[in-house]
């Protein structure tokens, strides 16, 4: 009986707990943009200045969203034109001119890229290393398939691979790895990848060794095997007893 009601309360546990935390983080991001922009912040203030001081203050932050939503997508159609990419780029120059903010624009930039935005998509493929030591293997995002300036040096091929160290996805190990000792995992795409990742491993996508079979996708690169040197054939030899007939 108690094992019964431990599987029930595990279930429903389980149940809950996605649900419960998705709708704590998006209660803590409505507190956040109410805070900043909503009747306690200044866009609330601007409103009431506006229409009065009569709005209450529920319709005051529904305005506050609807106003911000609209400015997003205002932001979002100017960058679409050219000379709404040449002020957004006008502007970009003039935070990266300044020390402190452009180190922390660049940063803010490149993680907001590397989850969000699918053109620039910084995770290019999901790949294998053995790490950190051998027999071991970690699931790792290629970066960069090519390090000019250090492959020169190596004299061989190398691509960059990020390994995450969850649950911080910005935190992690970069690693400069010879391609022949990478696998390449393009059965799998980097969405299930950083989920797999994320999850310690606990989501794993489905379908995905049926994926692999029926060809959906690229099956995964074998390494290179290192090429043997060929054998040298021996020469074959003149019979000793030719040219001795006429004697």
């Amino acid at each position: 009986m108690l094992r019964k009601l431990r599987a029930v309360f595990l279930s429903g546990l389980l149940a809950i707990l996605p649900l419960g935390l998705t709708i704590y983080v998006l209660l803590l991001i409505y507190q956040l943009v109410a805070g900043w922009l909503g009747s306690g912040g200044f866009l609330g203030e601007l409103i009431r200045q506006l229409a009065g001081r009569g709005i209450p203050d529920p319709l005051i932050d529904v305005l506050s969203l609807f106003i911000l939503l609209l400015i997003i997508l205002l932001v979002g159609a100017l960058t679409q034109i050219t000379v709404g990419r040449l002020l957004y780029h006008t502007f970009e120059r003039l935070i990266l001119a300044i020390p402190v903010l452009r180190k922390l624009y660049a940063t803010f930039k490149q993680l907001i890229d590397a989850t969000l935005n699918r053109d620039v998509s910084a995770f290019k493929r999901v790949v294998l290393v053995e790490y950190p030591s051998k027999g071991l293997y970690m699931l790792g995002f290629v970066t960069n398939d090519r390090v000019p300036g250090v492959e020169e040096v190596v004299g061989d091929r190398l691509i960059s691979v990020f390994i995450m160290s969850p649950p911080n996805p910005v935190t992690g190990v970069w690693l400069i790895v010879p391609e022949r000792d990478v696998i390449y995992l393009d059965h799998i795409t980097v969405e299930e990848g950083f989920r797999m990742v994320m999850t310690l491993g606990i989501s794993v996508p489905e379908g995905v060794a049926e994926r692999l079979r029926r060809g959906e996708t690229p099956p995964l690169r074998p390494r290179p095997q290192p090429q043997s040197q060929p054998q040298s054939q021996p020469q074959p030899q003149a019979p000793t007893g030719a040219g001795q007939g006429g004697r």
